[in-house]
């Protein structure tokens, strides 16, 4: 099986019409058929039918549509990394990041990077860490400023990032004069919930456990934005990464005394897989700081 006839089967499967599928290709309609008939020969199966003047997939042309999409896009994959491979000039990492990072530390560090390498481009998802790892996982994202504590075997990391948890306030709370407080006092308090996936969820209901009493829930599911404007409000408390408060107004933070709760980010990536030279460049970008 060549890759000629893979390419002439999927434009023909993409389009149902040998003629289109010719112009496509940039050939005579004539060969298109004799690439597809040698395809057949060599399978032993018919992948196309006509009905009528209709152009139809077979059950085994349905089968092996996929195959022959993810075999081509692998090879253009390959392609593509051996001409970045280079000099760097071309390529396109993508990254994934929570919204604290992607807001406060990233834009800096992208801008210095594309300055360094202007021929190479950065693609940044925001969300919480089960998503962003799962994303690294199934290759969808090459790289994810994520919480490393419990990686999966497939993944690795390096150290990005470690900070403090804090309590955060609205200024006119009656915690707003303090500079510390223990959890345990906060079990009358309302609480924003950060949405399933993100690791804060988790920070937040574990340390209310351990503090002995389930948070009330003030807002279940917010955004960070949104629940600094609640917090700010006075329509709630929250347990948020003291980046998370960069630049923000009428919040106060608070240490917590009872509690050592910290965040530590990984930079993380598909153990023994070979990133993009550009991905690779990236990497090594943030490693360095």
């Amino acid at each position: 099986m060549e890759l000629r006839h893979l390419n002439y089967f999927v434009a023909v499967a993409e389009r149902l019409n040998f003629s289109r599928a010719a112009e496509h290709l940039h050939v005579a309609q004539p060969a298109v058929s004799q690439q597809i008939r040698a395809l057949e020969g060599e399978l032993g199966v018919r992948l196309f039918e006509r009905v009528g003047k209709r152009v139809l997939l077979t059950e085994a042309g349905r089968a092996l549509l996929p195959h022959a999409r993810l075999i081509l896009s692998t090879v253009e994959i390959a392609r593509n990394d051996l001409r970045e491979r280079g000099a760097l000039t071309r390529g396109t990492a993508r990254l994934g990041a929570p919204p604290t990072v992607s807001a406060h530390i990233l834009p800096t560090r992208i801008t210095a990077f594309e300055q360094k390498y202007p021929g190479l481009d950065v693609t940044l998802r925001e969300a919480g860490t089960e998503t962003l790892i799962k994303l690294v996982e199934d290759g969808q994202l090459d790289l994810a400023i994520a919480s490393a504590d419990t990686l999966p075997a497939p993944l690795e990391s390096a150290p990005f990032w470690e900070e403090d948890y804090v309590l955060a306030v609205g200024a006119e709370h009656k915690l707003g004069k303090r500079k510390s407080v223990a959890l345990a006092e906060l079990a009358e308090e309302a609480f924003i919930l950060f949405p399933e996936g993100y690791k804060l969820r988790d920070v937040t209901l574990s340390a209310c456990r351990a503090a002995g009493f389930r948070p009330r829930v003030a807002l279940d599911g917010g955004a960070m934005q949104s629940a600094l404007q609640f917090v700010a409000a006075g329509l709630g408390v929250a347990l948020v990464p003291l980046l998370a408060l960069t630049d923000t107004a009428n919040i106060h933070a608070l240490r917590l005394t009872d509690q050592s709760l910290r965040r530590t980010l990984g930079l993380v990536w598909r153990k023994g897989h070979a990133l993009s030279p550009a991905a690779g460049a990236l990497r090594d970008f943030l490693r360095e700081g």
